[in-house]
């Protein structure tokens, strides 16, 4: 451990047990209810095509040129299946084994992708947390911003939300969790807050996609309408959210700082050696060169749609390639190099089983053949209704489906087609779009089905319970804004 770190300082990036507990059983518990439903929601499909006609196990019909999107549903043929049809479906004594179906059913690869690319920045940031790399980093930021520490509140959610928004970064942004716990602490501030930085920003962001490829840009080609077709009201939806973000999280530091028993010394923080100052300089400009690599990487890959779905990949062999340069200089040798990078990768190995049973839910609720059927019914209840009351039921609707499927391209490619091909009078494809936008990003930061919100979770300490009860409220402001914006869309005819 780095000996200059000063007290309050020490900063774990580790699943603590009480949390790690509460979620699996959270998890365990939607998992029963999810197959508990397959048993009472009649089993249901509609006839899918697919655009790559060497894969093809039925008739081939091309409704996109876009090999990213190649299963499609056709409208109008849907069916209820015999019961000796659901073979599928999940017999109740497996459902246990669902995590470990769901990983070897051949869909696993983007599971696999987030479970390496987490284990891999738990090893790094041990890394650097023991090298000292960090203290220096935040010890820098704090000389420059804490004078203006809400100033930069401001500032910081601006550039989360524009990552998401634009790139469709999220779960990749934890890696910045270590810093802002380790600025969080330095102020007095607490890890709720140190962790609502990550996933309120990024969340809000993702949802108010400008050219988001995962949400907006699947979306726009499922529908078959141009990524532009209404941005420019996508723009005053963000500039909105982030407004209400920023006061929300300006909110919780405040809280913090009104609460703390002691107020942060910025000066006993601050008083290092013209030596000390120099060291700080140079450990801080590794790091911020790692994590600009890092994010640059996923920028890169992210705007390459051939290399789209690898934008994990490439960013957990930066990690890799930088944590073995950096942590060889800093920490002096390989072996307390390879010492701390497996004692990180042991602290957040928890996120593991968490990740599984959260893609266990979804095989579930998959082999049961439901999600069809939940789509064929909602679709008839709102073909005869007026727009302003079908467009809340669509986004009620599209609730319940990010309730299953949290991948927000695999939930584009399922629903998109069915609404757009057949689209409900009164609601425009854009509009159809942009409600699916709402249910997908705000509910990362609500439903206890979402990895990223889990992992963040467990990585500060915080349980979901308390999670929920602190940020509902905050929840409840963006479901109104969204739904008057949604009304709004309506009205203007977007």
């Amino acid at each position: 451990m780095d000996k200059s770190k000063p007290a309050g300082m020490d900063v774990k990036v580790k699943f603590g047990v009480k949390s790690f507990i509460t979620v699996v059983g959270i998890l365990l518990a939607v998992l029963i209810v999810v197959g508990v439903l397959t048993y009472v929601i009649p089993a249901g499909k509609y006839t899918i095509y697919t655009t790559d006609v060497e894969k093809a196990e039925e008739p081939f019909y091309q409704f996109t040129t876009d090999k990213s999107l190649d299963k499609q549903i056709v409208p109008d043929s849907y069916r209820e299946l015999l019961p000796n049809e659901n073979k599928s479906r999940l017999h109740w004594a497996l459902w246990i084994f669902s995590p470990f179906m769901a990983l070897f059913s051949g869909t696993s690869s983007n599971m696999l992708m987030i479970v390496a690319l987490l284990l891999v920045l738990g090893g790094t940031f041990k890394v650097l947390e023991e090298s000292g790399g960090l203290v220096s980093l935040v010890r820098m930021i704090m000389v420059k911003l804490h004078a203006k520490r809400f100033t930069a509140i401001w500032v910081i959610t601006a550039v989360i939300m524009i990552l998401s928004a634009v790139f469709g970064l999220q779960e990749q942004l934890l890696i910045l969790y270590p810093v802002f716990a380790m600025l969080c602490t330095a102020m007095n501030w607490s890890r709720f807050t140190a962790i609502s930085f990550i996933l309120i920003a990024s969340g809000v962001g993702f949802t108010t996609a400008i050219s988001n490829p995962f949400t907006i840009g699947t979306a726009s080609i499922a529908a078959g309408v141009p990524i532009t077709d209404g941005m420019w009201y996508r723009a005053i939806i963000f500039v909105v959210m982030y407004v209400v973000a920023s006061l929300f999280l300006t909110y919780l530091a405040k809280r913090d700082e009104k609460l703390a028993k002691e107020k942060f010394d910025l000066k006993g923080f601050t008083m290092v050696t013209e030596e000390e100052r120099k060291e700080d300089i140079r450990k801080a400009k590794m790091i911020i060169a790692l994590f600009s690599i890092a994010l640059l990487a996923v920028i890169i890959t992210t705007a390459i749609p051939a290399l789209r779905s690898l934008a994990m990949v490439f960013m957990a062999v930066a990690f890799i390639v930088g944590t073995v340069i950096i942590g060889r200089s800093l920490l002096g040798s390989y072996k307390a190099l390879g010492k701390n990078f497996l004692k990180g990768v042991k602290d957040v190995a928890p996120s593991v089983v968490i990740i599984l049973i959260a893609f266990g839910i979804t095989y579930i609720a998959a082999q049961g053949n439901i999600l069809h059927t939940i789509f064929y019914n909602f679709y008839k209840l709102v073909t005869s209704m007026s727009p302003y009351i079908a467009v809340i039921i669509l986004y009620i609707f599209v609730l319940i489906i990010e309730f299953f499927i949290p991948s927000a391209s695999a939930k584009a490619a399922l629903i998109i087609p069915m609404l757009t091909l057949s689209p409900i009078e009164g609601i425009s494809k854009t509009v159809i779009i942009l409600t699916y936008l709402f249910a997908d990003g705000y509910t990362n930061v609500l439903y206890p089905t979402c990895g990223t919100l889990l992992v963040g979770l467990g990585l500060a300490d915080v349980s979901y319970a308390n999670w929920f009860k602190r940020t509902i409220l905050f929840q409840l402001i963006l479901f109104a804004l969204s739904i008057a914006f949604l009304m709004l869309a309506v009205a203007i005819g977007l």
